[in-house]
């Protein structure tokens, strides 16, 4: 198979590596003075876990659905702004290439990412 049919998902690595890159993000989120309230009332396992599999959606796995609570409903009240969004992309940036991820992947990621900015973003 070659490169060009596989999805985003399975470019990165498949499961292993998207929960790697999840678990290492939420690390890095709940040290950032910006964005850890955010999450201070939040179950963090669950939190992870649904963004695991919001992201192996995102990313093609064909296998994965995404079951958690509607992106809107889960932001909605949390005022969440556009320079934490933009922190968020940041993080998820660098701890992909640290994992070495290529950058034409790390681009489809991040684009994917930014088509969620209207449903997250409620404090403008």
């Amino acid at each position: 198979m070659d490169n060009q049919k596989k999805c985003l998902f399975e470019k990165f690595g498949g499961d292993q590596q998207v929960s790697e890159l999840i678990d290492q993000f939420y690390y890095k989120v709940l040290f950032d003075k910006l964005l850890r309230d955010k999450f201070l009332k939040a179950d963090m396992s669950r939190v992870r876990y649904q963004q695991k599999r919001f992201f192996a959606q995102m990313m093609g796995d064909a296998n994965t659905q995404y079951t958690g609570r509607d992106l809107v409903e889960v932001h909605k009240n949390l005022n969440i702004t556009n320079q934490q969004f933009d922190k968020f992309k940041t993080h998820l940036k660098n701890i992909a290439l640290d994992m070495e991820i290529p950058n034409v992947d790390l681009e489809e990621l991040l684009q994917h990412v930014e088509k969620h900015r209207d449903l997250i973003v409620f404090s403008k």
